[in-house]
């Protein structure tokens, strides 16, 4: 009986051990922020950011030509998913600039940390490929349902 306790409870530490390294290999590999920077063109194109992160929390920066200027923070919702389709899109495959030779037109700058290492991509001109325009979509959408609130410039 003894030896059965025993052989039971080292099945179930290593189990345990196993399950905790696992998770630890996941936690390192997971995207932890995502960022959407669109930049001004010659005419009123929106310039803004917006910075989400794992925890739900976001921040956004309106710059020039959009409703809300400023800087505000909230709360959004969908970054697991957001995540999911950015590894099912194969960002981190992706080249780092994606241009054409024309002139005044804004980039979409994208930027997303998996594992404590950033990755950029610079899309000019909306000259990158269609998943990473769904990305960028997907990013403005979570940005529209995000409820935000202005953060006071400080005096």
């Amino acid at each position: 009986m003894m030896k059965r306790l025993l052989v039971a409870s080292i099945l179930i530490l290593t189990s345990a051990l196993a399950v905790s390294a696992q998770t630890q290999s996941q936690d390192k590999d997971q995207i932890t922020e995502v960022t959407l920077e669109r930049t001004t063109c010659f005419g009123t194109c929106p310039a803004y950011k917006v910075t989400l992160r794992r925890d739900g929390t976001i921040i956004y920066e309106g710059r020039r030509f959009v409703e809300m200027m400023g800087t505000y923070k909230g709360e959004a919702y969908g970054f697991d998913r957001l995540a999911q389709l950015i590894l099912a899109q194969k960002y981190f495959d992706m080249k780092d600039d994606y241009f054409r030779p024309i002139t005044d037109m804004p980039s979409a700058i994208t930027s997303v940390v998996r594992g404590g290492t950033r990755k950029t991509i610079t899309d000019y001109a909306e000259t990158g490929p269609i998943e990473l325009w769904g990305i960028e979509m997907t990013i403005d959408g979570i940005l529209k349902n995000a409820r935000l609130t202005i953060v006071p410039p400080k005096k």
